[in-house]
């Protein structure tokens, strides 16, 4: 039998043991936390932070998320209006920016903190216009759209922060960003307090999944998309969504007026019940294509069939009443 051990060397011995047991489950547990990688076990990283858009206007603040944001003096309170855009190419990026400048222009103008959103090359998922910055917006590509919009998230939560998390959020979408604003609505993609779609058109099939939000449909007399927008008009009285419809003269284009009755739609129904009174403005009601049938798919929203870009008078034709 060996001979007994010191009481001194006993407590070392027992002090090492418990170091040693320590390591083992440190080591236990730091190996259940290393995710299991391509090429074995990796430690996790960090998450990186999302980088802010790059493209942003010069009157504008990069966001995370890809947004680009403008705000009044004081914008603790104030609503918010997204803005997405219409298709455009190269060509045509001038114009969108001059789109751009008027909605944070009219926008910061009224009250208003304004975050715009910029679509994707090639997700009008046409050959003949590859390169054009497009959203979801027709049958083939509308499965994207949850996607989009969740890359927004970063962006609308830092402006909620901004604007003291509890104002109201608007969306404004025009011409091919119309049919998307369309598709948000009706698929309750994102919530907002209210939608306004100008020269644009419904997204088959025209049916409330969520909320319905007071909509706003723009068109214009001479506007290839007025037949769309008739459309989409029927579509909603059928499904008893409330909406309002405004006119007025001229072509597709996205004019100071059309900017203004929306943002006037939008103030109003922060405090006054559907339906309007009285009426927001002139509101002759587009006329839907003589062979529509709410069963068959729109036309492509895509499709370059109208002059998106094509600059078109400035001058407003009907001042929208003061809210």
């Amino acid at each position: 039998m060996p001979p007994s051990q010191p009481r001194s060397q006993r407590k070392l011995l027992g002090a090492l043991a418990v170091v040693v047991a320590a390591l083992a489950l440190g080591g236990a547990i730091a190996w259940k936390r290393m995710p299991l990688g391509a090429a074995g076990l990796v430690p996790e990283t960090p998450e990186q932070p999302q980088a802010k858009a790059d493209w942003c206007p010069a009157t504008m603040e990069a966001m995370r998320g890809d947004g680009c944001f403008a705000a009044p003096a004081s914008p603790t309170h104030a609503p918010l209006l997204v803005y997405i855009h219409g298709m455009y190419g190269a060509e045509g990026a001038p114009d969108e920016a001059t789109r751009q400048e008027r909605v944070v222009r009219l926008g910061v103008q009224k009250g208003f903190a304004v975050l715009i959103f910029r679509g994707e090359k090639g997700e009008c998922k046409n050959a003949q216009i590859p390169d054009y910055v497009c959203w979801p917006s027709n049958p083939r590509n509308e499965a994207d759209g949850p996607a989009f919009v969740a890359r927004w998230q970063p962006a609308l939560d830092d402006a909620a922060k901004r604007t003291g998390g509890s104002s109201p959020r608007y969306l404004l979408g025009f011409s091919n960003g119309a049919y998307f604003a369309s598709l948000i609505a009706t698929r309750a993609l994102v919530k907002f307090d209210g939608v306004a779609i100008a020269h644009g058109g419904p997204v088959e099939p025209t049916r409330s999944t969520g909320p319905k939000p007071p909509l706003l449909l723009i068109s214009a007399d001479d506007d290839p998309s007025d037949g769309e927008m008739g459309l989409l008009d029927q579509e909603l009285a059928r499904e008893e969504w409330p909406h309002v419809v405004v006119a007025r003269e001229g072509g597709h284009a996205l004019l100071d007026w059309d900017v203004d009755v929306a943002l006037t739609f939008f103030q109003r129904i922060q405090k006054e019940r559907m339906p309007l009174s009285p009426a927001l403005a002139r509101g002759r009601r587009p006329t839907p294509p003589p062979s529509s049938d709410p069963s068959e798919p729109p036309t492509d929203a895509a499709a370059p069939q109208t002059p998106t870009d094509v600059p078109a008078r400035e001058t407003p034709v009907d001042e929208p009443p003061s809210p």
